[in-house]
């Protein structure tokens, strides 16, 4: 079922509840890994291999409508 949430320009999303036990639980399972730090040095080096995507909006050859 769809939320209608009021049109706000002060309100972005609803708030927040707190976490239940279960959830921070989970969470703690999740993270409390002993290989953490080699998969967090992982994720690194990929995203610093990534190069981003270009905009859609830019002309990747504008700099070039001088000389042409």
């Amino acid at each position: 079922m769809p939320v209608n949430y009021p049109i706000n320009p002060q309100i972005y999303a609803p708030a927040f509840t707190s976490l239940k036990e279960r959830d921070r639980k989970a969470l703690i399972e999740l993270f409390d890994r002993g290989d953490i730090d080699d998969i967090e040095a992982d994720v690194n080096s990929n995203l610093l291999l990534m190069i981003p995507e270009p905009c859609w909006e830019d002309d990747p050859f504008d700099f070039l409508r001088e000389y042409l």
